[in-house]
């Protein structure tokens, strides 16, 4: 991390440079007592979207892993042609993580990042965004929003003819029902049910 300190008084800016140096101390002490395993179930905890990529030289805690849902897993020692391969895969998916989805609503124009996007839910004419501090609507059909996400992204799931999920944002699907990281619900219809499910099981072969 980069961090600018600007201030025309030069004893500020050292006193908020020591306390960062001392945050960063302490932090670091801390993450010395942690493995890898329990770091990227803090990270994860906090963003579903981090991409951690797993260098290791053994696999004993390999089944572990996939609660955190890495990207990719390297053994030591590194292959230069493979870490290449799977650094432009992980810089290819941040860049669509940065895509945003417009709209427009009484004369309003938004525009919000596919990752603060926890899912579409249609309801007569509205459509109802629900985001990651708010919920915003327009007016439009869930069809052909999810034309427009498939453009945009892999990681929107259909799974009720009401409701438009993102993968990111899952905590766990089965054929009745997806939880969601912020612990909300919602029903997987028997239309849905199989398209969903493969689509689900897909990106977290993907990932």
């Amino acid at each position: 991390m980069r961090i600018a300190i600007c201030d025309d008084n030069k004893a500020v800016t050292g006193d908020i440079d020591s306390m960062l140096q001392k945050i960063k101390k302490e932090e670091k002490i801390e993450m010395e007592d942690m493995d890898g395993l329990t770091v990227a179930r803090k990270i994860r905890e906090k963003d579903p979207y981090t991409i951690l990529i797993f260098v290791s030289a053994y696999d004993s805690y390999f089944r572990q892993l996939f609660e955190v849902e890495p990207f990719r897993f390297l053994d030591k020692p590194l292959d230069e042609k493979i870490f290449r391969e799977y650094f432009l895969l992980a810089y290819k998916r941040i860049s669509t993580q940065n895509t945003r989805f417009a709209f427009r609503f009484e004369k309003r124009i938004y525009q919000l990042p596919l990752r603060e996007i926890l899912y579409f839910e249609s309801n007569l004419r509205l459509i109802y965004v629900h985001g990651k501090d708010r919920e915003y609507r327009f007016y439009g059909k869930l069809n052909q929003v999810q034309e427009q996400m498939e453009s945009m992204s892999r990681y929107f799931i259909r799974i009720h003819r009401s409701y438009l999920v993102n993968y990111y944002h899952i905590t766990y699907m089965n054929g009745k029902k997806v939880e969601l990281f912020n612990g909300e619900t919602l029903p997987v219809s028997k239309e849905y049910k199989d398209r969903a499910l493969s689509r689900y099981l897909e990106l977290l072969g993907d990932a």
